[in-house]
């Protein structure tokens, strides 16, 4: 096995989103942007606990990722499962032990998620919608991270609920992308339980929920109008997510929600 390997099971990309989540979280609440070691010790508490998870969930699926992802670190056979569930295990301790040396609200949120990712890898992912609600929360859960750094929350509770709704969403479009593999280990998936089209419908309204819903924070006057210019770019992109294959859509909306979350940065201004 190669060092690169380690890297890759992390999905680095999803690492760093996560991390400009906490960023953009901590930029909302704060009203500004000053480098601080809870930040930094944030940022990067994050960044570790979504590989970690990652790893976890891939430990879990290795049989499902044979069909739907064989190229993958461990059903390629570069890392051991094994080896996989104990680098999992470290990365866990190491981002809760950041989380400690932030404050109490980091702490609370890190053991929170970590017992949440453990239910969700090995439990909750094969339960129809509970696994997609459970996920779509790691990702909101980042942006209260970065607020609980700085110890404020301003916009950011409307901010996490956007991004809960829009990633639900996406959840749902992957499991309609993966549904070939969720099948033949009998997962309990909304695609395969409620059918294709309808689950895609689903997907469809949870997405429309979080676009209708992005001018509240400007509403609010949470917000700069500077919010309204750029998450208007979002929610064209989210819109067009829709009307793309499940493959596209994770692309789509994965730079849908970068550009929600610069739009929330924006709105600080």
């Amino acid at each position: 096995m190669a060092a690169i390997d380690y890297l890759k099971i992390l999905r680095p990309v999803d690492g760093l989103m996560a991390a400009f989540a906490v960023l953009i979280g901590y930029i909302v609440a704060s009203g500004t942007l000053t480098a601080a070691n809870p930040l930094l010790y944030a940022m990067v508490s994050v960044f570790l606990f979504s590989g970690a998870g990652i790893a976890l969930n891939d430990y879990c699926d290795f049989e499902m990722d044979k069909v739907n992802a064989p190229h993958r670190p461990l059903p390629s056979g570069k890392i051991s499962r094994k080896t996989a569930l104990h680098y999992s295990a470290i990365l866990f301790a190491i981002a809760i032990a950041l989380a400690f040396l932030i404050n109490i609200q980091c702490l609370a949120l890190a053991l929170l998620n970590t017992v949440l990712e453990i239910l969700y890898a090995f439990k909750f992912k094969r339960i129809a919608l509970l696994g997609n609600f459970t996920d779509s929360w790691f990702p909101a859960s980042s942006f209260l991270y970065g607020a609980f750094a700085v110890q404020a929350l301003g916009a950011v509770p409307l901010l996490a609920l956007l991004a809960f709704l829009a990633n639900t969403g996406r959840e749902i479009f992957g499991d309609i992308e993966d549904i070939e593999g969720d099948r033949k280990q009998k997962a309990k998936t909304l695609p395969i339980i409620l059918g294709e089209r309808n689950a895609r419908f689903l997907a469809c309204v949870f997405v429309l929920a979080a676009v209708a819903l992005s001018p509240v924070p400007w509403l609010l006057g949470l917000l700069s109008l500077n919010y309204i210019f750029v998450v208007a770019l979002a929610d064209i992109v989210f819109l067009a997510s829709l009307f793309s294959n499940p493959s596209k859509n994770q692309a789509l909306t994965k730079w849908a929600m970068v550009l929600a979350m610069l739009a929330f940065a924006a709105g600080v201004f």
